[in-house]
C-alpha cells in the first residue's frame, strides 16, 4: 500500500483526498448522529442543533460513546460546517 502512494500521480492524490474527505464527512455525520440519539433517544422526534448542544452531558458521552465533551463539541463544529442548514 506504501509503495502505492509513493508512486501515485497528482490525479492519484487527488482522488485519494477526496475519498478521504467523504470518507470523514460521513465518520461526522454518523457520530454527530450518535451524539443526537444519546441526547433525545427518541429518534422519530425532531431535534435541533442547539437543544444537542444544550443536552450534552459529558458521563452520557463517556458511557456511550466513549467520548468527552470537548471532542464532542468538535464533531457538532464540524458537522454544522459540513452539513449546516441540514442539521439546524
Amino acid at each position: 500500500m506504501i509503495k502505492n502512494i509513493t508512486d501515485a500521480d497528482d490525479s492519484d492524490y487527488s482522488n485519494l483526498h477526496a475519498a478521504i474527505y467523504k470518507r470523514f464527512q460521513k465518520d461526522i455525520y454518523t457520530t454527530y448522529k450518535q451524539i443526537r440519539h444519546i441526547c433525545n433517544p427518541r429518534a422519530c422526534e425532531k431535534t435541533t442543533l442547539e437543544t444537542v448542544k444544550k443536552s450534552l452531558r459529558e458521563h452520557w458521552l463517556e458511557h456511550y460513546l466513549n467520548m468527552n465533551l470537548t471532542e464532542a463539541h468538535i464533531v457538532i463544529e464540524y458537522a454544522e460546517l459540513f452539513f449546516g442548514l441540514a442539521i439546524k
